[in-house]
């Protein structure tokens, strides 16, 4: 894999796990701006600001590479709805974070990603109602009660992965997404915001214990998909 050129048709997909961040956490902030660092302060759950800090770094690593500057020099600038993007050009990308999991895609065209650690959802029934589309809601409930929590957080990396990729985050409006859940395949954009083509909804597997989606403009990605090796950085 080529870090530093993301031919079109390709998606490049790094995670890490935050716990073998640790030994390297002071080195990681050295590479985050100010106002990033005050961002990290402010988290109050427990691990949050730890995975925001292992995202940014690898983020800035990365994108590092591509445009051939040092991580801390990397600049950004933000669209309307906060979504980072490079002030000088380059690669466009996403990042995620979940458990002990960060992930950070790049490609050569907008992209969302979002990644949720499968575990039990106390207030599953009242998410479902309250994000979930009719078509949603009886798929999610044709599944065994087992398989749903599951399901639904799958569902909802779909959903935030879109609103990632037009730039618009959860204030686009989760029910502004739709997505086809087929029992005997991958799931699908049924709706994005009024228009589906041109986009694409891609699973991919970075771990049992992880359900990952990434939602990028273009036909059938190749995605690419390698572990980060925080001694090597």
């Amino acid at each position: 894999m080529n870090d530093s050129v993301i031919p079109p048709g390709e998606v490049h997909l790094w995670w890490a796990r935050v716990s073998e961040a640790e030994p390297h956490l002071d080195r990681l902030r050295r590479t985050l701006n100010s106002e990033e660092l005050e961002r990290a302060a402010r988290f109050r759950v427990e691990g949050a600001a730890r995975r925001f800090i292992v995202a940014r770094a690898v983020l800035r690593s990365l994108l590092g590479r591509a445009t051939g500057v040092d991580p801390e020099d990397v600049v950004f600038a933000f669209g309307e709805h906060g979504k980072p993007r490079l002030a000088a050009g380059g690669p466009f990308f996403n990042a995620s974070d979940t458990g002990d999991f960060v992930v950070v895609a790049l490609a050569s065209t907008e992209l969302g990603v979002d990644a949720e650690v499968i575990r039990p959802l106390a207030r599953r029934k009242q998410l479902v109602r309250r994000i979930c589309t009719q078509h949603e809601l009886a798929a999610i409930e044709s599944v065994p009660e087992a398989e749903r929590d599951a399901a639904f957080l799958g569902l909802w990396t779909c959903k935030e992965a879109a609103l990632k990729a037009v730039g618009t985050g959860l204030s686009g409006g989760v029910r502004n997404i739709e997505i086809d859940l087929r029992p005997d395949g991958p799931p699908q954009l049924h709706r994005l915001r009024g228009e589906v083509e041109g986009w694409t909804l891609v699973r991919a597997t970075l771990s049992p214990e992880v359900v990952c989606t990434i939602v990028v403009r273009g036909d059938g990605p190749q995605v690419s998909i390698r572990p980060w090796n925080f001694q090597s950085t």
